[in-house]
């Protein structure tokens, strides 16, 4: 059975329901040959492939170059619906983990200045300020030895850290409830089955060889360049990308301490 016959099996039993769609996937992405890889496929191109390259017209070694491309399984996903992922996610959003209350400790400080960095000196049996005595031109003071430390309420700094690492833990096992929930929801065998119907009708186009052109070596990895660097989809992806920044950003602030009332 070539290619072309065996995809439209595949699509006439999904849709009489005798094959469910992870059935179905599993055939047309995972089971089987390539569709290059077949004698079908080198049958078509024997019969499409041209003479001379239709750029530059030289003879020299030609492919039969696909001028369109399916949509991935990935990118069927997110272009159906609603429903879909980001559909889902809209409809059940994540607990705010945002402005935990910051835990105190009872610390020693400099008398003079308020700087924590302080440390007990056992051969002169004083305190010394680290900041008040080496620290930033502007940190700088006289009186930086004292016999005893001011206690004070501040962040306890290892706290705060097991704090942002639970509520990291916590970020990652709602998030994964949330995906797991979508993945068993009505609404995401919905989404499923519409990606599978665009990735078939796609296909059939893809097989149909009717976006095809003869181009040599040279002037097909130039067109493959530009495909891959000014398609739609990658326009698409962009733009989807800028959007969840804030989202990225929040969480890079949140792992790199910056960000002391984040998540």
């Amino acid at each position: 059975m070539n290619p072309l016959d065996r995809l439209l099996d595949i699509e006439s039993r999904l849709n009489a329901g005798t094959i469910s769609v992870d059935q179905a996937c599993a055939e047309l992405f995972t089971t089987g040959p390539k569709p290059w890889h077949t004698p079908w496929w080198k049958a078509q191109r024997r019969e499409r492939i041209a003479s001379a390259c239709a750029t530059c017209g030289s003879a020299n070694p030609l492919v039969l170059q696909h001028t369109w491309q399916p949509v991935s399984w990935r990118e069927a996903l997110r272009q159906v619906g609603p429903p879909n992922w980001d559909w889902w996610k809209e409809r059940h959003p994540l607990p705010n983990l945002n402005n935990p209350t910051r835990p105190l400790a009872n610390r020693p400080v400099c008398p003079q200045c308020g700087s924590i960095r302080v440390r007990p000196r056992k051969r002169t049996n004083d305190w010394v300020c680290q900041a008040g005595q080496g620290g930033a031109q502007h940190e700088r003071h006289a009186d930086f030895t004292f016999p005893e430390p001011r206690i004070e309420l501040r962040p306890d700094t290892m706290a705060i850290r097991r704090q942002k690492r639970a509520i990291t833990l916590e970020y990652g096992r709602l998030s994964g409830a949330r995906w797991d929930a979508w993945l068993q929801s009505p609404e995401g065998a919905e989404n499923r089955l519409k990606a599978l119907r665009l990735c078939i009708e796609d296909s059939k186009r893809y097989l149909s060889f009717s976006d095809t052109k003869t181009l040599c070596r040279s002037c097909a990895a130039r067109e493959d360049h530009r495909h891959i660097r000014r398609s739609e989809r990658d326009a698409v992806a962009r733009k989807e990308a800028e959007l969840l920044w804030p989202e990225f950003d929040s969480l890079e602030r949140f792992v790199d301490g910056s960000d002391a009332e984040g998540i």
